[in-house]
């Protein structure tokens, strides 16, 4: 086996050759949007070596998928209009209640 070999095996191989991809793509890729190949490699990466780091990427996997929409949560009490610039606010009415 010759040296070359070895190196192309190894961890610091690697280690190199997201580097040089990381460079090539901050090149390549100027305002693209997404997660970058290099960035998910090294995470990747990283998470081989330091046990916390596997649940910390699923969270952001997770937390990527899930969506926020305005309408999945209570009814809205105000709506803010920026285009039109108007605010409408609706106040709450407050309920007595007795207990017997």
């Amino acid at each position: 086996m010759s040296l070359g070999f070895l190196f192309a095996m190894s961890l610091p191989a690697l280690v190199v050759a997201l580097f040089v991809l990381a460079v090539v793509e901050r090149f390549v890729r100027r305002k693209k949007k997404g997660t970058p190949l290099s960035t998910a490699g090294i995470g990747e990466l990283g998470a081989t070596f330091e046990a916390g780091k596997r649940q910390e990427l699923e969270f952001r996997k997770e937390e990527r998928q899930r969506r926020d929409e305005e309408g999945d949560g209570a009814p809205p009490r105000s709506r803010v209009d920026l285009d039109g610039g108007t605010a409408v606010l609706k106040v709450p009415t407050q309920r007595t209640s007795r207990s017997r």
